[in-house]
């Protein structure tokens, strides 16, 4: 145990200079965040020195640290308010004392309700989420977490790809839209039912062999109980106190809200962050060609039917940005093989988006159009994408 910044650390070996340095780093961070709000870090360290061994005792010591405080500080203010009881019966229960907000005339007001939510019990200490590019590197952060002596409530984050364990459709090509199309009738797919068996299963409570866990482990145990381990891990994830899960489960809007994952008041750690850059850059991005916009104006024609105010004006935007396409295909220039393209700053960008007729004008009517649109469900994926940007 060291102890930095007031705080004791466990660390399962004797850490080095550096490993000290960088724990010393994460916990002053996030005591400055504690201050202000919030608070950034860029760490760096060479390869082999331990920097994630060190950033995870670093961050669960602090966090385990600010539970502690929180539940004495609980303890504390309990201990000092008077027993409502004692108004009557003074003699059992505490000798007469009662809350100084009451007067000894006034009767008793109910007590405030208690938040039940699963957001608000998460506020009690903030919680950790430690991501990475890919799984792969996920599973080598969980290996190094299975070396400390911390164990804290932990869930992993993946896709349906990873996780599913229907037989019938796991290892398919559209296993997404095909687990959709079953939850919509939820009879047709037994292991979502049996999503809490792989949540309450005796292996990953406090204390079993799968307290620290990763995919692989949590599929298995989906298969021995014939339960969804996608669902379980999501639930998993609502309470954990430590969350792994890939970049893109963090930076992309889309991703974050269908997975539920809440970063606010959070701890947000980014391992390897050299390749952030990219990854803002495709959560900031979407690809469209021709094909897809024919394909979403004629669903947009279908639904103008019924109600044209909504859907019109964003028929009429998908035939702007056609045309504007027609237009611009003589001055693309070649790139690669078979590939023509054309590149624009800002600036320039802004000027080839009116020519589409998308302008600041009539942008906010077409942004509500599209909001209308995913409120009343009937979701497009390319819609999507385009209220995103």
């Amino acid at each position: 145990v060291i102890h930095i910044g007031g705080i004791p650390v466990e660390f399962p070996f004797q850490p080095y200079g550096t490993q000290l340095a960088f724990m010393n780093r994460v916990i002053s961070t996030l005591d400055r965040s504690q201050k202000e709000g919030h608070c950034y870090a860029l760490l760096e360290s060479p390869t082999g020195t331990g920097k994630t061994l060190s950033l995870l005792c670093s961050a669960l010591a602090w966090q385990q640290n600010q539970k502690l405080k929180n539940l004495q500080e609980c303890l504390t203010h309990s201990a000092s308010r008077a027993d409502p009881e004692a108004m009557t019966d003074p003699i059992n229960h505490g000798g007469g004392f009662i809350p100084e907000a009451q007067s000894s005339g006034n009767p008793m007001s109910p007590p405030p309700p208690a938040k039940s939510s699963i957001r608000e019990k998460k506020r009690a200490v903030p919680t950790i989420f430690y991501s990475s590019r890919t799984h792969a590197q996920i599973s080598q952060v969980i290996r190094e977490y299975r070396k400390t002596t911390y164990r804290v409530s932990m869930a992993v984050l993946g896709s349906r790809r990873h996780y599913c364990t229907n037989q019938y459709i796991r290892g398919t090509d559209n296993l997404d839209e095909q687990c959709k199309l079953l939850l919509k009738n939820r009879e047709s797919c037994p292991e979502f039912k049996n999503a809490n068996k792989v949540k309450s299963h005796p292996s990953i409570q406090k204390g079993g062999c799968h307290e620290v866990h990763d995919i692989e482990d949590l599929v298995k145990i989906g298969q021995e109980v014939k339960g969804c381990s996608y669902f379980a891990a999501r639930s998993m994830a609502q309470d954990a106190e430590l969350v792994f899960c890939p970049y893109n489960y963090i930076m992309h809007p889309l991703i974050r809200d269908a997975m539920e994952v809440n970063i606010s008041q959070n701890i947000i750690i980014f391992d390897e962050a050299h390749n952030i850059e990219d990854i803002a850059r495709d959560a900031g991005s979407v690809d469209l060609d021709e094909e897809a916009l024919l394909h979403l104006q004629n669903e947009l024609t279908q639904l103008s039917i019924n109600d044209g105010d909504t859907y019109q004006p964003l028929f009429e935007m998908t035939q702007d940005i056609l045309n504007w396409i027609d237009r611009k295909v003589p001055t693309l220039s070649k790139r690669e093989f078979q590939r023509h393209c054309s590149c624009w700053t800002g600036d320039k960008a802004l000027k080839e988006l009116q020519e589409a007729n998308l302008t600041l004008q009539n942008f906010a009517i077409l942004y509500e159009c599209a909001r209308k649109v995913l409120l009343r469900k009937k979701r497009s994926a390319l819609l999507d994408q385009i209220l995103n940007l």
